[in-house]
Parts: C-alpha cells; sequence; structure tokens
C-alpha cells in the first residue's frame, strides 16, 4: 500500500489501496503486541486522569 503524505499536508491513498485500508480496520486481526499496547496506554491514561500526574520507569533495552 503506497500512502503519499507531506508534513504540512494531507495524506492520499489510491482508491485501491484505501479499500484495503478499510477492509483491514474492519476486519483486520491485530497482534498480540498491540493489544498490549494499547492495555498500558490506557493504563497510563487512567492514571494521568485520575491523579494528574505520570510516572514512568525507563530502563535499557535488553539484547
Amino acid at each position: 500500500m503506497a500512502i503519499i503524505s507531506h508534513t504540512f499536508g494531507s495524506v492520499r491513498l489510491t482508491q485501491e489501496d484505501a479499500l484495503k485500508f478499510t477492509n483491514q480496520i474492519r476486519h483486520g486481526k491485530p497482534k498480540a503486541a498491540a493489544r498490549e499496547s494499547a492495555a498500558a496506554g490506557s493504563a497510563l491514561a487512567k492514571q494521568l486522569r485520575e491523579n494528574g500526574v505520570l510516572r514512568i520507569k525507563v530502563s535499557r533495552p535488553s539484547r
């Protein structure tokens, strides 16, 4: 799928690519990593709404 975008412009898809994208959004199944990431983001958003502060621990990735 080709997406043409510019910093200060819009994103344009061909009609065929737009149909593929729409079908992927409607019928696609997210990967486990995407579900975990969304859950973690929701938890952070909830914490921010409740406390007004986020505490995030940063560590180096293991190799």
